[in-house]
């Protein structure tokens, strides 16, 4: 058994070879090295082996990823790609490391949340920047 970053253990493991399917939701870090397909949910850490291959929507804490992922993926605090990594997907998280060599291929949120300005707040905006002299350097 394994422990991860935070004290707690990795008690699943998804061995090369192996085909699962279905929904899986489990209270500790799980790792990948076969197949698994359908959908994840885990308040631990997801390793994902170099022969790991995912397909399926996960939710974890942390996922640190050699192999292959394709779904959304949602993790709490950090997501890592290594170099021989691919992505494809979503992901949504705090922190997200691409190393070099890695494939992703996503729609990515990452980072702390960004404030969207309404359509009014872009009028007042716009209107503010007319009454302004506008100057050029030449």
């Amino acid at each position: 058994m394994k422990l991860a970053s935070n004290g707690k253990s990795i008690n699943t493991v998804i061995g090369r070879g192996s085909v699962s399917e279905g929904r899986f939701h489990i209270e500790t870090g799980v790792r990948v090295d076969g197949v698994l397909k359908g959908e994840l949910v885990s308040s631990g850490i997801l390793i994902v082996g170099e022969s790991g291959v995912i397909e399926a929507d996960v939710r974890v804490r942390e996922a640190l990823i050699s192999g292959r992922v394709v779904g959304d993926l949602i993790a709490e605090n950090k997501v890592h790609l290594q170099a021989n990594a691919t992505f494809i997907g979503k992901v949504q998280t705090r922190v997200l490391v691409v190393e070099e060599g890695a494939v992703f291929k996503a729609e990515c949120d990452a980072g702390s949340e960004i404030e969207v300005a309404t359509p009014s707040d872009n009028a007042n905006e716009v209107a503010s920047d007319q009454d302004e002299p506008v100057s050029q350097k030449a």
